[in-house]
C-alpha cells in the first residue's frame, strides 16, 4: 500500500468545489424548493439537506479519511460523543429559558442571534461538513509540511482566506463577518494539532467549533447588540 498522497492543489480544488457546491445549493435550490434559508424557521429541511453533504463529503474523500481515521478507538469516540450529546441537551434546554431579543431580521446572518433550541439542529449538520473537510484540508497541508507551525499557519492563511471572500460576496454585515472571520483565524491554533497530532482529534474539533456557536448564541442572547433588545 502507498502513503502517496494526490497532489494538493487537486485536493483543494476538490474541497472548494463540494463546499462551493453546498453552499450554492442552500442559498438557491432549497429556496426554489419551498424553504427558507433560515435555520430557524426550516430546521429540518436544512439538517437533511447538509446530511446529504456529510455523505457527499464521507464519500468522496473516504480513501484520506480511512487512511487517518482510529479504528480501535471508535468506542472511545462513541462515549465522548454521547456525553456530549447529553451535555448539549441540557445546555439546549438552559438556552430555552433565555429571552429572545428582537430587532430586524437579515436572513440568514441574524439567525444565530435569533436562535432557537432547533437552530443547533441543521447548524450540527453543517459543522459537520465543515469539520470533514477541515480534516481533509490539514491532512492535505499535513503532507506538504513537517512543521506544525507552517501547517496552522497554511491553514489560517486559505481557512481565513475562504471566509473573507465568502462574506466579501455574500454581503454579510461586517460585525457578524469580523466574528466568524476572528473564530476561523483562532481556530489554526488547535484544530490542525488537534487532527495531526491527537488520535480522532476530529471529535474534539467538532466538539470545540459546536461550542463557538453555542457560546456564541448563547452572549447574544444575553448581550444584544445596541440595536436589538
Amino acid at each position: 500500500m502507498t502513503d502517496a498522497h494526490p497532489p494538493f492543489y487537486k485536493t483543494l480544488g476538490e474541497i472548494v468545489a463540494l463546499w462551493a457546491a453546498a453552499e450554492v445549493g442552500y442559498r438557491v435550490v432549497l429556496p426554489l424548493l419551498g424553504f427558507s434559508i433560515s435555520y430557524n424557521e426550516s430546521p429540518v429541511a436544512i439538517a437533511l439537506y447538509y446530511g446529504f453533504w456529510v455523505l457527499v463529503s464521507v464519500i468522496a474523500f473516504r480513501d484520506t479519511l480511512l487512511k487517518h481515521i482510529q479504528i480501535e478507538r471508535l468506542w472511545l469516540n462513541g462515549a465522548v460523543s454521547l456525553g456530549f450529546g447529553t451535555f448539549v441537551f441540557i445546555a439546549l434546554y438552559g438556552f430555552s429559558l433565555l429571552p429572545m431579543p428582537s430587532g430586524t431580521t437579515i436572513i440568514p446572518h441574524t439567525d444565530i442571534l435569533f436562535a432557537s433550541p432547533w437552530y443547533f439542529l441543521p447548524k450540527a449538520m453543517d459543522i459537520l461538513v465543515q469539520q470533514t473537510l477541515i480534516a481533509i484540508l490539514v491532512y492535505a497541508i499535513a503532507a506538504q509540511f513537517h512543521s506544525m507551525r507552517r501547517i496552522s499557519f497554511a491553514y489560517m492563511v486559505l481557512f481565513g482566506g475562504s471566509h473573507v471572500l465568502t462574506f466579501a460576496l455574500s454581503g454579510a454585515p461586517t460585525p457578524y463577518a469580523a466574528i466568524m472571520t476572528l473564530g476561523s483565524l483562532m481556530s489554526a491554533a488547535i484544530f490542525p494539532f488537534l487532527i495531526v497530532r491527537v488520535k480522532n482529534g476530529f471529535v474534539y474539533t467538532y466538539m470545540i467549533h459546536f461550542g463557538f456557536y453555542f457560546l456564541l448564541a448563547l452572549a447574544l442572547h444575553a448581550w444584544p447588540p445596541p440595536d436589538y433588545s
